[in-house]
């Protein structure tokens, strides 16, 4: 195995972006409530045994490279008004290697699930981890769990793809020329907002605060019990389904058929909404709307090398509870409220607004209060497909990757959903205190039968 080599020398810290900042006070409202912080799994599910020696040189190398996975947060007396920062430390990235005692996917859930529902401070803990779970029978699943106030989604697949770099240049000892420490880049979300005319970035602004005053006003409707002050010992649960890679094509066949276009992501988060009216209490729904935070990227990253920030701006779509019984139509409302979104340019506005509110910290964490505790029925995302990860990770076939989110009270109730290799992966996550397991488990039995309704026409 080659040497270690000496790298130039890196920055000590990175102050966190306006997002970043913005997700940091959601994550501290979570605390609030008793939850662990805003952390996400990928797990990539491999379909022989990994070389645990191999995989931790790489991720010391990537430590090296991306020095930001193992520092600590800091909100101290040093750190500018609404300027936190990650104060980088120097130290090595750790891999936790674990022996489960069952084969059964059961066994992957419930220790994901376990991990998931304990806390790690920032200030103390690194804001990335890395896990290889051994199977019995040999297939090893590769589990990264990251904070979201260091980076989304789109960047856990660019450092997922960088590990797996490494290990392979590594193994043909040419790393030497190819793991120069990248910059990584300051005043991304203030660069990107001057590509508007100031009037356009105004009238983007204006825009966002009039939707967010009109949409989320008063309670979202929700599938849990709405005890967020209730005390409790945290202890989610995973809940998992697929659908097949023809069903996955007639939904986009569909999909175009009903809006003019294939948008998954709307035809999904319109069957969540019916799965929670159907399973949530009516008497307390009736006069509530059902609400999702949408994701929208800024598409500014390269593809050759990750940002290790967020970069992307979250919208709010809606369906009144009267909207709910026809399918084709709430799909084509949706679809439409997204198209709206992007023509009026709320997404910028959203950014141009937490930009703006950065050096106001006391404003964005009582925003994000608000957010977190009232105004989603559910945390949700469609990641789309995975396939860009590759067949292979670290030499090994890779079976299937998918994500596994957060969720808190009061809705108790997150959704992600993306696809690899074919098949539409699931994964809902729930607090059984809030939720039940049985309407957790029923959640996505009444999502899958919808989605597959929808597919038949």
């Amino acid at each position: 195995m080659p040497a270690e080599t000496s790298l130039p020398p890196i920055q000590d810290t990175q102050p966190l972006n306006p997002l970043d900042a913005a997700i940091r006070c959601g994550d501290q409202s979570i605390r609030g409530m008793g939850y662990p912080g805003f952390e996400t799994q990928m797990l990539v599910w491999l379909s022989g045994r990994l070389d645990a020696v191999r995989l931790k040189h790489a991720l010391s190398r990537l430590a090296l490279r991306r020095p930001v996975i193992t520092a600590r947060l800091r909100e101290d007396e040093d750190c500018a008004p609404g300027r936190p920062y990650w104060a980088i430390q120097g130290t090595p990235a750790v891999l936790h290697e674990v022996q489960l005692p069952d084969a059964h996917p059961a066994a992957v859930n419930t220790f994901a699930a376990e991990l998931l529902s304990k806390s790690h401070d920032l200030q103390m803990d690194v804001p990335l981890r890395f896990f290889l779970l051994r199977r019995p029978h040999g297939q090893d699943v590769f589990l990264m769990q990251y904070s979201h106030v260091l980076m989304d989604k789109f960047a856990s697949v660019q450092v997922l793809r960088e590990i797996d770099e490494i290990y392979r240049l590594d193994h043909k000892d040419e790393h030497e020329d190819n793991l120069a420490v990248p910059t990584e880049p300051r005043n991304v979300v203030h660069r990107w907002l001057m590509r508007l005319p100031r009037a356009d970035r105004r009238a983007a602004s204006s825009a966002a605060i009039k939707l967010h005053g009109r949409v989320l006003r008063g309670r979202a409707a929700i599938l849990g019990s709405g005890e967020e002050d209730k005390p409790r010992r945290v202890a989610l649960q995973i809940a998992t389904r697929s659908l097949d890679p023809d069903c996955v094509r007639a939904l986009h066949e569909r999909s175009a058929k009903v809006c003019g276009l294939p948008n998954l992501s709307m035809v999904i988060l319109a069957s969540a909404f019916r799965a929670i009216d159907r399973l949530g209490p009516p008497e307390r729904n009736a006069d509530r709307n059902y609400v999702a935070g949408i994701g929208l990227d800024m598409k500014h990253r390269r593809q050759d090398r990750a940002l290790l920030q967020n970069l992307v701006s979250v919208v709010p779509i809606f369906a009144r509870p009267a909207e709910l019984a026809d399918y084709d139509q709430l799909v084509r409302n949706l679809s439409g409220q997204i198209r709206e979104r992007l023509r009026d340019k709320v997404d910028w506005g959203v950014l141009r607004l937490a930009n703006a509110f950065q050096r106001k910290p006391r404003h964005i964490r009582w925003v994000m209060e608000h957010l977190t505790r009232w105004t989603y029925s559910l945390w949700y995302a469609y990641f789309g497909s995975l396939d860009s990860i590759g067949d292979r990770f670290c030499g090994v076939p890779i079976g299937n990757a998918h994500y596994i989110g957060p969720t808190w009270s009061p809705m108790g109730l997150s959704l992600l959903v993306n696809q690899f290799q074919g098949p539409m992966c699931f994964q809902a996550t729930y607090d059984p205190d809030l939720v039940g397991s049985e309407a957790g488990e029923a959640f996505l039995d009444l999502l899958l039968e919808d989605l597959q309704e929808f597919a038949a026409g």
